[in-house]
């Protein structure tokens, strides 16, 4: 008899535990649906505030005021071009002399000005502000805050002819490390 009431007393013991543990996994999961929705209006009020921000920046884009010139580059510039460049001298670690680059560039313009993307084979693209004055093309790199690279890298291009441009490239870091390459621009044939 004893035996009995101890096997009831376990029984309702494991059982109680049993409903503790699933009170407690209900919690947990009620706490985890809240979490996601709280999760949820906190990513729309993001995406919100991301369309809101290109609204305005296309408005903003949109009201450019009369006096306001758009640079464009040229239409014997403008478009797809083949780049070789060429390690001419470098005291950096990076860069022997006679190292060769092959890089494609387009040359596009917005209205915040004029710009060079280039793009390698395995798609990696730098972005450069360009200039134009004269018969002379200065660009300058645009520092991406994702870039953990410091190097400050300038280029400037005599205008040959509609199919062909040279100049030079200066790559330099802060650490007194300077290359300098040759370039040699083609006019990509559609």
């Amino acid at each position: 008899m004893k035996n009995i009431v101890y096997m009831i007393f376990l029984s309702v013991l494991i059982v109680s535990c049993g409903q503790r543990e699933t009170t407690a996994l209900q919690n947990r999961e009620e706490q985890l649906v809240k979490k996601e929705h709280e999760f949820a209006q906190k990513e729309s009020e993001y995406d919100a505030l991301l369309a809101m921000r290109d609204s305005l920046r296309a408005s903003q884009s949109k009201q450019l005021k009369p006096d306001t010139i758009v640079q464009r580059w040229p239409d014997s510039i403008a478009g797809q071009w083949n780049s070789r460049l060429v390690c001419r001298s470098s005291n950096c670690n990076n860069y022997v002399i006679g190292d060769q680059r092959n890089e494609q560039w387009q040359f596009v313009a917005d209205a915040t000005g004029i710009y060079v993307k280039t793009y390698t084979k395995n798609k990696t693209m730098r972005l450069f502000k360009g200039s134009l004055l004269d018969n002379r093309i200065s660009l300058v790199q645009v520092q991406d805050s994702m870039n953990e690279s410091r190097a400050r890298v300038q280029m400037n291009l005599d205008l040959i002819g509609s199919k062909i441009m040279r100049g030079t490239q200066t790559v330099g870091t802060n650490g007194d490390c300077e290359a300098n390459f040759s370039i040699e621009l083609t006019r990509i044939e559609r």
